[in-house]
């Protein structure tokens, strides 16, 4: 299978290394600084269970390389990690570059906006997938897988009989990362968003770390508010999930404290831009459509899109 990895953040950076082991053909594209660090130091992959040889996979810089012909092969997937920030001209890229032969497009990146976006130039060849890969990529393109079994649950919001699915659990699943297959991927996203869109929301309404913010009761109730308000949401969307949910996120969260990591956390405190639109606004937002008042998401989506604001200026 030929594959393109778009985005090289350490999602990106995780799969595509593993990828690139396997009997297929694999290159990266991305631009600016990380472009030049994984040109000159390659990637050097780190998981629970191997220390993988450094690769140095093929590289495109996609303010040059906008052509087919400017590729070695024309791909089969094109397996999107791009940041929801990133998405208009992401899109754009990609529906010019394949404007006459358009391969499938299995998007990782949380919640829904990706999928809806790119549904709109490239309609059923959209697979959606649920990543559950904890890592960091560190300057020097050495990623580490930092917890947890990382796995993808993926399936289609439009057609769950295509090959495409089977093709690709065949190639990627193994011990390092498993992928399932799900007939239900609208219900699995919104299980996600339950847990992101409270989790990485409070962390970054009060700038502090899960474990510094749970120490009383107000703060426990919030946290518990937006898990019940994603929850409500999820079902006006038609979701399948059981309301015994709402607890279990809570718990996850609550118990695993010390080890709660938000990337839009780690984002806001480097001064970077943040995914609430694709995480606490959407929320917002499908809640809106459905006359549905979520008031503490609503908050935070205020909030935190105000930061946008801020950073973008």
């Amino acid at each position: 299978m030929n594959i393109y990895i778009y985005g090289t953040g350490a999602v990106g950076a995780f799969v595509g290394s593993l990828l690139f082991e396997k009997n297929c053909n694999v290159l990266f594209l991305s631009r600016g600084k990380t472009f030049s660090e994984i040109k000159s130091n390659g990637l050097e992959l780190k998981t629970s269970k191997l220390t993988h040889t450094k690769i140095y996979p093929e590289i495109y810089d996609t303010n040059f390389s906008k052509q087919q012909k400017d590729f070695p092969f024309e791909a089969d997937l094109v397996i999107y990690c791009v940041k929801s920030y990133h998405n208009k001209e992401s899109i754009d890229y990609l529906s010019e570059l394949f404007k006459r032969n358009a391969p499938f497009i299995l998007t990782l990146q949380n919640g829904f906006r990706a999928t809806e976006q790119l549904y709109d130039f490239f309609g059923e060849k959209i697979l959606t997938g649920a990543a559950y890969i904890d890592a960091i990529l560190s300057e020097k393109g050495k990623v580490f897988e930092t917890g947890g079994d990382p796995k993808i649950v993926l399936g289609s919001m439009f057609n769950n009989e295509l090959d495409i699915l089977t093709e690709i659990f065949d190639l990627m699943n193994s011990e390092e990362l498993a992928i399932e297959l799900n007939k239900d991927i609208k219900s699995v996203i919104w299980r996600k968003l339950m847990y992101i869109s409270s989790l990485s929301g409070i962390m970054c309404l009060y700038r502090q770390p899960l474990e510094n913010i749970l120490t009383d009761k107000t703060s426990q109730h919030l946290l518990k508010e937006v898990i019940n308000e994603t929850y409500n949401t999820s079902i006006k969307n038609n979701a399948n999930i059981h309301e015994s949910e709402i607890q279990k996120v809570f718990d996850e969260l609550y118990y695993n404290q010390p080890n709660s990591i938000s990337s839009m956390y780690e984002d806001m405190k480097k001064g970077n831009l943040i995914e609430v639109d694709a995480i606490q606004k959407y929320v917002s937002d499908v809640a809106s459509i459905n006359n549905l008042q979520v008031p503490f998401t609503d908050l935070i989506s205020t909030v935190l899109s105000k930061y946008i604001e801020f950073i973008e200026k």
